[in-house]
């Protein structure tokens, strides 16, 4: 029974890969188009915790995002969180105007 840890590592690394190759979003990709394509792939909004919005955030929260984490002033940069079934979604995003938010990066950790 040597190999049942290395198969379960297996198994979890194997996991992870599949959640990633079909999460229907790219790099680089706009994130409005994104957040529409995993809202229809039922992924779900995470509340987000309490804070007070400013700038980019606020924007954001005016027009029915509420799966906002932060955002921040200077390098902009914005975190989003979103859940389906028992899985997590954490995404951040570049630039500085909602319109203009591209998605930079993703990973599966809660929240």
């Amino acid at each position: 029974m040597r190999f049942a840890p290395c198969a379960c590592m297996l198994f979890y690394f194997s996991s992870a890969i599949a959640c990633a190759s079909d999460l229907p979003i790219k790099q680089g990709m706009p994130f409005l188009a994104a957040r529409s394509v995993l809202l229809q792939h039922d992924w779900k909004p995470s509340a987000a915790k309490e804070m007070q919005p400013v700038g980019t955030a606020l924007e954001l929260e005016n027009i029915g995002i509420v799966e906002i984490e932060r955002c921040t002033q200077g390098v902009q940069y914005c975190e989003f969180h979103y859940k389906k079934d028992n899985e997590c979604l954490g995404l951040t995003t570049t630039e500085e105007e909602v319109e203009d938010l591209i998605i930079d990066a993703w990973d599966f950790e809660c929240q």
